[in-house]
């Protein structure tokens, strides 16, 4: 990179520009094959910025393996390099944007001066600017960046919690319809392809509507949230709980055959029959849940197919006394049957 000689500048102009502190600092990645106009340029900002962490490459490959790993940072690029152009090390972090959700401002150091060349280096970067430069034009410019990818990282964040808010089910913060429906889009299209097992179990609390009438729906509340806080206990680190409506939750398991889903069915009962829940007046009740399992095979390979099976099943487990576990099975067409438990009442 070619600049002014940053030691001709007087020193006390540096410090004539607004106070940064109330701004985040990211790290200043800069490249440049040139060792000299690397170094000029490192000197010069670390002197003008001591709390900045400016961190210098004469390899592009070598910056890029950090950029990759940084939420966001501002990448300062000479643009004709030998192994890689800054206008390719521009395209490579527009994508990791999209792909990682990350933020980069990518400022583009050259001496083309052509507008043909600014509005190439501008279709992939976010500023263009032309040797030789003085190291203070250097600065405003990364102090620019800093302040558009803080913003755009704020942004981020918002968007993040924004979606994940529109995923969770605000009373039991487990996943709701919603989300367990894309999830399970995903699983089942594993399914298809390499024939990896997955697994429903649709779970519905027993005279729900009795709680809420008997205690208040404060009560129902805390039976909701306890019911959850049980089921998600019992489950492995890459099951998913959703809450699926009202009283009623999923699990989707993948990598689970339907015998071992009816197994983790039943340890989910007996741990949730096993375990009175705590009232917000101060009493105890305990609470049962009636279970359908069933699991995706060729005949049904479709969250909609498995949950429609498992939903007979857990029919059936109702019809015959509650807290019990019932499977479904959809070869050579469906047929479900009660498993495991102990029914509450006489079948219906």
């Amino acid at each position: 990179m070619d600049l002014i000689n940053p030691w001709q500048v007087d020193a006390g102009q540096w410090q004539n520009v607004p106070s940064m502190e109330s701004i985040h600092i990211p790290t200043v990645i800069i490249i440049d094959d040139d060792p000299l106009g690397l170094e000029i340029a490192v000197v010069a900002l670390r002197h003008m910025e001591p709390t900045w962490n400016i961190v210098s490459f004469e390899e592009p490959h070598a910056a890029l393996e950090l950029a990759w790993e940084l939420p966001q940072c501002v990448v300062v690029s000479d643009w004709m390099m030998p192994s890689m152009d800054g206008l390719e090390i521009a395209k490579r972090l527009r994508q990791r944007e999209e792909d990682a959700g990350h933020a980069y401002h990518v400022l583009l150091v050259t001496a083309r001066t052509s507008i043909a060349d600014m509005e190439k280096a501008l279709e992939y970067s976010n500023d263009f600017m032309i040797k030789p430069y003085d190291p203070r034009e250097l600065r405003a410019r990364i102090r620019a960046g800093i302040r558009l990818i803080s913003r755009q990282s704020r942004l981020l964040a918002e968007n993040v919690n924004l979606a994940a808010q529109a995923e969770t089910d605000p009373l039991t913060g487990l996943r709701n319809r919603r989300a367990a429906f894309d999830l399970a889009l995903k699983e089942f299209d594993r399914y298809r392809r390499r024939r990896h097992p997955v697994a429903a179990i649709m779970i519905d609390i027993d005279h729900f509507k009795q709680v809420n009438d008997s205690h208040g729906h404060a009560a129902g509340d805390a039976v909701l949230r306890d019911v959850s806080r049980i089921l998600t206990g019992g489950l492995r680190p890459y099951d998913t709980l959703a809450r699926w409506g009202g009283e009623e939750f999923l699990v989707l398991s993948p990598h689970c055959s339907f015998s071992d889903a009816l197994g983790l069915a039943e340890r989910l009962r007996k741990s949730l029959a096993q375990a009175p829940l705590a009232l917000p007046d101060g009493g105890n009740i305990a609470v049962t849940a009636s279970f359908g399992v069933a699991s995706a095979s060729s005949a049904a390979d479709t969250l909609d197919a498995v949950a429609k099976s498992s939903d007979r099943a857990l029919y059936l487990a109702k019809k015959r006394g509650r807290n019990l576990v019932a499977g479904a099975i959809d070869v050579p067409e469906i047929q479900t049957f009660v498993t495991s438990g102990i029914p509450l009442e006489p079948p219906g």
